[in-house]
């Protein structure tokens, strides 16, 4: 707008405030003031004498010939919308951190839930034997969100709940705690940790004699689990070949490793005699945990992919310190889980097993009392015969 026509919008406005206009000139002003939210702001201004001096002011009010009912309204209008106006901002503005909050809640909360789900699956299956992840839920959020995980014991075909693992997190503080069935863990598996290679068989028979004599009285038409210890670090096949020697693999089921990570040999130094480990001092793996991808890995030959699989999660593990140290508070003994020193021990050392735990027939698991190599023997749960249903989705293998 130039300056001429700014003056004579300006001298019209005066003349509508002095009762000059004609009817028709009104209506057309009060079209455009309608349209123009600035024109009608500047009429605003010139009836309640802003932007003008004293002397201006006094000029104004006495050009004035609207009636004072018509000034009050205009006033009025000009209180309402300054109302309005502060109103929506008092309503709008916190709405809008309301939804920016929820957005980002949902948007980092997953990204958290995505390592905190794997970590705290990944904690379980290695640090309880004969445990697995079951089903979950869960609920996502920055602010806060939780993990609620089965957990899962396989007595013969049938998996058995023995509890549930719960994370919390608030922003990035993270707990996580077991609640066992019953208040605490039913049966503890244990293993001997080989400190020597081939010691002679009566040095270990009281940590074997007892399971074998278990194993003896229970009846045909049950099954049970049993964790064995070796006297020597074997590798994925070699395991498969030695316990092939009494068991067809129909007949039991392997469902988790001991494996040497370094830090029981730590342990080791300072103990005199036979070293056992348990729940939260041993580490492994559950074998259907390494069932990452498309393909499962279920038949045997696949050493090499399990193996794969299992060294690619420790490596995942060194990445989420943080996490896997609050996971690790909940399930291990001292706490610290020392996952860097396991991941580099493994590097160099390779996967060595040294214990596992199997599933099956009761009298099928018993023929292993004749393997030299078993140092240890523990059974764990025992329940009546459930081993011929077929699984719902076909026929299992272990290797």
């Amino acid at each position: 707008m130039t300056r001429q026509n700014g003056d004579e919008r300006e001298q019209r406005l005066l003349a509508y405030l002095r009762g000059e206009v004609t009817g028709e000139e009104a209506k057309r002003l009060g079209e455009e003031l309608t349209s123009d939210e600035e024109y009608a702001q500047r009429l605003e201004r010139l009836l309640l004498g802003e932007d003008k001096g004293e002397d201006d002011r006094e000029e104004v009010k006495s050009a004035l010939s609207l009636s004072e009912a018509r000034q009050r309204a205009i006033v009025r209008r000009g209180k309402w919308k300054n109302r309005l106006t502060t109103s929506f901002y008092a309503f709008a503005i916190p709405c809008l951190a309301g939804v920016l909050l929820l957005l980002v809640n949902g948007w980092v909360g997953r990204l958290m839930y995505d390592d905190l789900f794997r970590v705290a699956w990944d904690m379980v299956n290695f640090t309880q034997p004969g445990v697995s992840v079951g089903s979950s839920g869960s609920q996502v959020g920055l602010l806060y969100g939780s993990i609620d995980m089965e957990l899962r014991e396989q007595v013969g075909r049938e998996a058995k709940n023995a509890g549930r693992f719960r994370s919390t997190n608030v922003l990035w503080n993270v707990s996580a705690r077991p609640e066992w069935t019953g208040g605490v863990r039913e049966q503890k598996l244990f293993f001997r940790y080989p400190l020597s290679s081939g010691e002679p068989e009566e040095d270990t028979a009281y940590l074997r004699t007892p399971a074998w004599t278990t194993l003896e009285k229970l009846p045909e038409g049950t099954v049970s689990q049993l964790a064995i210890s070796f006297d020597s670090f074997l590798t994925y096949d070699q395991y498969v070949k030695l316990v092939s020697r009494h068991i067809i693999s129909d007949s039991q089921e392997t469902v988790w490793f001991a494996v040497d990570t370094g830090v029981e040999l730590k342990q080791a130094d300072g103990e005199v005699g036979n070293l056992l480990l348990g729940p939260g001092e041993v580490w492994g793996f559950a074998e259907r945990a390494l069932d990452y991808g498309a393909a499962p890995i279920q038949v045997n030959g696949e050493s090499e992919r399990r193996m794969a699989a299992f060294m690619g999660e420790m490596k995942y593990l060194t990445e989420q310190k943080s996490l896997v140290r609050d996971m690790g508070s909940a399930l291990l003994t001292g706490g610290d889980p020392q996952i860097e020193e396991r991941y580099r021990y493994l590097q160099e050392k390779g996967l060595r097993i040294y214990g596992a735990v199997l599933t099956g027939p009761t009298k099928e698991l018993l023929r292993l009392k004749e393997e030299k190599a078993i140092t240890a023997a523990f059974v764990g749960k025992i329940d009546w015969w459930n081993w011929d249903p077929p699984a719902a989705s076909g026929t299992q293998k272990s290797w």
